[in-house]
């Protein structure tokens, strides 16, 4: 049988196959006809290619939101699809194992249940993702060594204590990357008065976010004139973003702080010593490692990669059917 693990979430989803390592990373979009009946046209970067540029008739469909699956049909068609792209052997059997937020409900995992069997896998698990983030990043887990991890993604932020005994201590915010690029959106508006699109803010984000007050870098950016309505260019300067970008990293060790004060001293002593790691597409932004070490006043560790350490750790728990077995979260 064909082993894939799937990071299946808001903005990205990312696809590792046993055997092949990863496989896919495309937007967690569709392209969908309007109507009752609308089919799906298009899917992943096709699909976000199109994003503000779609006809009456079609729409642009987000199916995953804030960690749930919200639009069932459309999720069948992207997962569908995803993975009708990496599995060449079409009838062979495959099973899924799904990262999932934290405090993931039995009705939210049925949801990616119902799609995972649509698209006809033979097997569905599921791992909560600070967990697969801490084996995607090859952090040495055991019953007794803890470690601490931030994983931001697209549409939530998992914020957890976690062992190879599960979640010691976590919680799961209903918001992440995609924040920072809404309030990029706002900033443009409010600052020069432009309306600018989300790939555009996503554009931005990725060219000139920074934690650094000093940060030189600029770029230029194009959009819609809110008063006059016409075309417009301006020169948006990395340093003058950072208030903006700074909300949600600020929010987040906020709710970070308060979870540390509450574990228990043996678990706080690990990761005094061992510091807090970070993982997910938000935490590429520079400056990241050096604002977070002066917040919490400890080491803090950055992902190389860390879009894709969710599924990486997926793919390793997929490969090792005892480690499987201790961190599955039971459903049922």
């Amino acid at each position: 049988m064909i082993k894939f693990a799937v990071d299946f979430d808001s903005a990205y989803t990312n696809v590792y196959k046993l055997g092949s390592g990863l496989v896919l990373s495309e937007p967690t979009v569709a392209a969908v006809e309007e109507g009752d009946k609308g089919g799906v046209k298009a899917i992943g970067q096709e699909a976000y290619r199109l994003i503000g540029k779609t006809s009456k008739n079609t729409k642009i469909v987000f199916p995953v939101f804030e960690g749930e699956i919200i639009n069932e049909k459309v999720a069948e068609g992207v997962l569908s699809g995803f993975i009708g792209k990496v599995k060449p052997e079409k009838f062979a059997p495959f099973s899924i194992l799904f990262s999932v937020p934290c405090g993931t409900t039995a009705d939210m995992t049925a949801k990616y249940k119902r799609v995972a069997r649509a698209c006809g896998a033979k097997k569905c698990y599921f791992v909560e993702s600070p967990i697969l983030s801490a084996l995607g990043q090859r952090i040495p887990l055991s019953d007794s060594a803890p470690c601490f991890v931030i994983d931001m993604a697209g549409g939530t932020t998992n914020i957890a204590a976690v062992s190879l005994d599960g979640v010691i201590a976590g919680l799961s915010v209903n918001f992440g990357g995609n924040k920072i690029s809404a309030d990029v959106i706002d900033f443009v508006a409010e600052e020069y008065g432009l309306q600018i699109g989300l790939q555009t803010a996503e554009k931005l984000k990725k060219e000139i976010g920074s934690l650094e007050t000093d940060d030189g870098l600029s770029a230029v950016v194009n959009g819609r004139d809110i008063e006059s309505g016409t075309p417009r260019s301006v020169s948006v300067k990395a340093m003058n973003l950072v208030k903006t970008v700074s909300r949600y990293y600020d929010k987040i060790a906020e709710l970070a702080l308060e979870l540390l004060k509450k574990l228990p001293p043996e678990v706080s002593a690990g990761i005094r010593h061992e510091g807090i790691y970070v993982s997910g597409g938000a935490s590429s932004v520079y400056g990241l490692e050096r604002y977070y070490s002066d917040k919490f006043g400890i080491k803090v560790n950055v992902a190389e990669n860390g879009l894709m350490n969710v599924a990486l750790g997926g793919g390793i728990a997929v490969g090792n059917t005892e480690l499987l077995k201790k961190i599955l979260l039971k459903t049922e």
